[in-house]
């Protein structure tokens, strides 16, 4: 019995690798052209491919993706992530060289189809008024509930959150990269807050 339990697994146990093996690059590309285009998505146009350079804050590492155009940056496509009702939000949020925000994509999350979920939607009011608005200006990237100039979404307050606060934390690298003016302080949730995503 012991023998063919262990056949069973040995036999499990190749067939995963040669699966993984046959997967790996496919899988890799995809994450690779899903991060291509989010990045062509959320700052103007540039030339080429856009430098990457790794970037530490607040003991968290960020990768910055700096679009150029000839010898000029005309953006920053800065990948961050936070908690959100269901799980983890993956952005992507990009500035133009002056520290506007010049749009945002959701690269990956697990919230609520029909409330969270509406974090997706690109055209939505709660995307677009991200848009041109820089945080140096006065811009409060924190919702309204909690004294801020952002809308959450109807019914999605910690979603709403946790995207504002993925773009705080993209000022933030922002301003680190580009060198800029320290950020203002933003208001970020404590862990246990809220009961429900309202």
């Amino acid at each position: 019995m012991l023998i063919s339990l262990g056949g069973i697994a040995l036999v499990c146990a190749l067939l995963l690798a040669v699966v993984n093996a046959l997967t790996e690059k496919k899988i890799a590309k995809v994450q690779a052209d899903k991060t291509a285009a989010a990045i062509a998505q959320v700052v103007p146009a540039f030339d080429g491919s856009p430098v990457d350079t790794v970037v530490l804050v607040d003991a968290q590492e960020y990768l910055v993706h700096k679009a150029m155009a000839g010898d000029s940056i005309v953006g920053y496509a800065i990948e961050t992530a936070t908690a959100g009702f269901g799980g983890p939000i993956n952005m992507m949020v990009g500035f133009s060289a002056s520290g506007e925000i010049y749009s945002t994509a959701v690269v990956s999350h697990s919230e609520t189809p029909g409330l969270g979920a509406k974090i997706t939607d690109g055209e939505s009011h709660f995307r677009t008024q991200f848009e041109h608005k820089n945080p140096a200006d006065g811009y409060n990237l924190s919702v309204t509930k909690d004294g801020g100039d952002v809308d959450a979404i109807t019914a999605s307050t910690i979603t709403s959150r946790a995207f504002t606060l993925a773009v705080a934390k993209a000022y933030d690298v922002y301003l680190s990269v580009a060198g800029a003016q320290p950020a203002p302080e933003f208001f970020e949730p404590q862990d246990g807050e809220g009961g429900s995503d309202d």
